[in-house]
């Protein structure tokens, strides 16, 4: 399930409520979120986005649904891959890529404003926001400067990875709902299928509500 954080807020269908409607529809075995681990345990959800503790989270509490964090995140690095996204995207020699990222930004958001779970949630749409990500790391890896950005958005994908490939070998056999901002879904995607996990799409959630 692919979040798309504060643009629920603007959407008319896809809103956190209509999250809460399709975690009740799908009654996942497990809710892996996009949260550390640690604030799993200590029950604070500390930095959780507000799309999943606003609904999700509560939900699962309530049914006793187990709850995994699968984020991962490192101040230091955090804090050096903030102040280079803000440098870059306020370098002139780059206005041109920026702009353009920036438009598919915009465009993306217009979009998410009049469609639902399905549409936002679709390989489609997936396909196309790992174009625009591809497109930002090919430019942003021209300049040594900015290439740690590419560096550090693989390296938390690869650790999101590495957490729910822990909690599938912990529950096998177990139906798992994935919580994750939509910037993530395309490379959990790929990287899950590449180890041989069964991703299921929008197309094939029906089964689950019989």
């Amino acid at each position: 399930m692919g979040g798309i954080h504060q643009s629920h807020e603007t959407a008319k269908y896809y809103t956190y409520e209509r999250m809460g409607e399709i975690y009740q529809l799908l009654k996942p075995d497990i809710l892996c979120v996009e949260t550390e681990q640690k604030y799993v345990e200590d029950g604070s959800f500390r930095g959780t986005p507000y799309d999943f503790i606003n609904f999700l989270i509560p939900l699962a509490q309530k049914e006793q649904t187990p709850i995994y964090g699968i984020d991962w995140w490192d101040n230091e690095q955090g804090e050096k891959w903030q102040e280079l996204q803000r440098k870059a995207y306020n370098d002139t020699t780059l206005n041109q890529e920026i702009n353009f990222i920036g438009g598919f930004f915009s465009l993306f958001n217009g979009y998410f404003k009049n469609k639902d779970f399905k549409e936002i949630n679709s390989s489609y749409i997936t396909r196309l926001w790992k174009a625009k990500s591809e497109f930002k790391y090919h430019i942003f890896n021209h300049y040594p400067e900015y290439a740690f950005i590419t560096d550090f958005e693989n390296e938390r994908n690869d650790h999101i990875v590495e957490n729910i490939l822990k909690v599938i070998a912990e529950n096998s056999g177990k139906n798992i709902l994935i919580a994750i901002g939509i910037d993530h879904k395309y490379y959990i995607e790929d990287k899950l299928e590449e180890n041989g996990v069964i991703v299921y799409q929008v197309e094939e959630l029906e089964q689950f509500a019989e």
